[in-house]
């Protein structure tokens, strides 16, 4: 059995309520202040407005306003309340209608970014910078890049008489500016009382637009080392860089940063046991065990080099677990960053989440860590067989986005998304038909492939076009039986969002028997105890939605039944995803 997960903290007692925790996290909010210049634009301020969309608001249209007699009519600013937490807010400015997105001069789809303040009541006001920062007048200015090497110098992984530290970033196309040389009349007291002066700087010109987003990192020659920023604090869509936004002056001092975000600590050398499960990439036809392989990268080997090699045990009773031994040599308490890296033809190898898996050094013991899988991809959420699947649509009375009435008799029904997943809007993708002739109701059955999600993400369309409901507004829903499988009816425009599993409840005892019912799917199943605290929680295996003895459809989807004694003591339930 894979490792045992509990995703749903639903319980109930026989004949009783279903008892639900939940817990709310308290956010304090900062009052930011966006401005753009849009003087450079190819923009119509008689026919278009300005917004601004990012990760505060789920990139929806934060309007900005201009004042026509004001100084700069080209100026539009707006200011709201967003959460603050310290946390790195991932924004840019687009032409309204129609959400035309700037590019920056980072390229790309590269956001700009800013650190919020974590202080309660705080306000920050965004450079003023140009639309896709298209200024005529670029701005040289002499940049101070500065990293504290404490640490490095404590571990070994800096050597003062050998090693050089070097700054890499956009600016310099990822070139070396350095190397950077210490400047003994920066002290710094670390947490233990000690007085060092291991702070580098570096100066460089960096010409750009006022305002723009640099992406940077600080990297040693000794062992290639790159560093890694603890993670939330650099760019979250690439690979965690450090960032600053250049200033208009002659000038600009960044702020002193620890290389790798690690304060100076005692050291550690442990040896600590990476573990991975290759299950889903090997269902997906991604991995071939007997001749692929698997490696953890992580700073501690220059992520990766010197090679750290995974291997499995032919002897375990699954064989897809690698595992990899390394003795990390480190400061109690510093986060050490790794991802797994294996020959897969996806992401170069490397396993797709956006962030770095992290492992916390304690003093002086070995540390086996928990298994996890390739990618968080489990096996259970993906289809073991190939599927024959229903979709199906209410089109009565349906209307596109766009205002355009459906009409039987001349237009044509469309679904994206399953299976090609939202690569793009495709026309060629299958139509729905209605069944009897001059039903409201359309369908059409998809075969999904094995390793197809379980999890199906997807939007109808009329004739073909976008126009079910706005963007990232979609119909998710999970596949709950294996072979074929008929989704409940969706009705156009109501995008329904399924739960992966849960509902979970159960009815007054009927005869000998308590009826225990919950929206269920292959990989989830029944535990029981007696007790909330303590006690033996016992696996109820045959309640696997692979084995359900009864079922009925529902708006919900299938919903799972079993009947369970009614003697005895009060018994609790809860579900499982294996």
């Amino acid at each position: 059995m894979n490792p045992i997960k509990t995703l749903h903290t639903h319980w109930c007692g026989l004949g009783l309520p279903l008892l639900l925790c939940t817990g709310w996290a308290v956010s304090a909010n900062v009052l930011v202040t966006f401005q753009v210049d849009m003087s450079y634009a190819p923009f119509n301020s008689s026919s278009q407005t300005v917004a601004a969309r990012g990760s505060f608001n789920g990139r929806a249209a934060f309007a900005l306003t201009n004042n026509p007699n004001g100084a700069n009519p080209n100026l539009w600013s707006g200011a709201t309340n967003i959460p603050g937490n310290g946390t790195v807010m991932s924004y840019r400015y687009t032409i309204e209608p129609g959400a035309t997105y700037e590019t920056v001069a980072e390229g790309a789809q590269h956001d700009r970014l800013v650190s919020l303040p974590a202080a309660a009541g705080s306000s920050l006001t965004l450079p003023q910078v140009y639309f896709g920062d298209s200024t005529p007048n670029p701005v040289t200015v002499s940049v101070t890049f500065q990293v504290d090497l404490a640490q490095q110098i404590n571990t070994g992984a800096f050597q003062t008489n050998s090693s050089s530290i070097y700054t890499r970033g956009r600016f310099n196309n990822w070139g070396q500016a350095g190397p950077m040389t210490n400047d003994p009349t920066i002290l710094r007291t670390n947490q233990y009382g000690l007085v060092t002066s291991d702070v580098y700087v570096y100066t460089v010109d960096v010409t750009g637009s006022p305002g723009q987003t640099t992406d940077y990192k600080y990297f040693i020659d000794t062992a290639s080392n790159w560093e890694s920023p603890a993670p939330g604090t650099g760019d979250p869509a690439d690979n965690n860089n450090r960032f600053f936004n250049l200033g208009s002056g002659a000038t600009q001092t960044l702020p002193i940063v620890f290389f790798n975000d690690a304060p100076y600590a005692p050291v550690a050398a442990n040896q600590v046991t990476f573990q991975v499960d290759m299950t889903a990439q090997v269902m997906l036809g991604n991995f071939d065990p007997s001749t692929g392989t698997v490696e953890v990268r992580g700073n501690f080997n220059g992520w990766g080099t010197p090679q750290i090699l995974c291997t499995n045990n032919p002897a375990d009773a699954n064989t897809n677990i690698y595992r990899a031994v390394v003795t990390i040599k480190d400061g109690i308490g510093v986060q050490e960053q790794y991802k797994f890296w294996a020959s897969v033809p996806v992401n170069s190898g490397w396993e797709t989440m956006a962030d770095n898996r992290t492992v916390t050094i304690i003093k002086g013991t070995a540390q086996t860590l928990p298994v996890v899988f390739f990618s968080d991809q489990d096996p259970v959420d993906f289809l073991p067989v190939d599927t024959v699947v229903t979709f199906s649509v209410d089109m009565a009375q349906a209307v596109g986005t766009d205002a355009h009435p459906f009409a039987p008799a001349s237009d044509q029904v469309f679904i994206n998304g399953a299976p090609n997943g939202f690569v793009t809007w495709d026309t060629s993708l299958p139509m729905l038909t209605n069944n009897p002739v001059g039903g409201s109701v359309y369908s059409i059955d998809l075969l999904l492939p094995k390793g197809s999600p379980v999890q199906q993400t997807y939007k109808y369309g009329i004739n073909g076009n976008d126009d079910e409901a706005a963007a990232n507004s979609n119909h998710v829903r999970f596949v709950r039986t294996t072979g074929s499988y008929t989704m409940p009816r969706d009705t156009f425009g109501a995008q329904q969002v399924e739960p992966s599993f849960g509902l979970l409840s159960a009815s007054p005892a009927a005869g000998s028997s308590v009826p225990v019912s919950w929206l269920g799917r292959p990989g989830v199943h029944l535990q029981a105890n007696k007790a909330l605290s303590g006690g033996t929680w016992q696996d109820l295996l045959n309640t696997d939605g692979a084995l359900w003895t009864q079922g009925y459809a529902s708006t919900n989807g299938l919903v799972s039944v079993t009947n369970y004694p009614a003697t005895g003591a009060k018994t609790f339930f809860r579900l499982i995803k294996e």
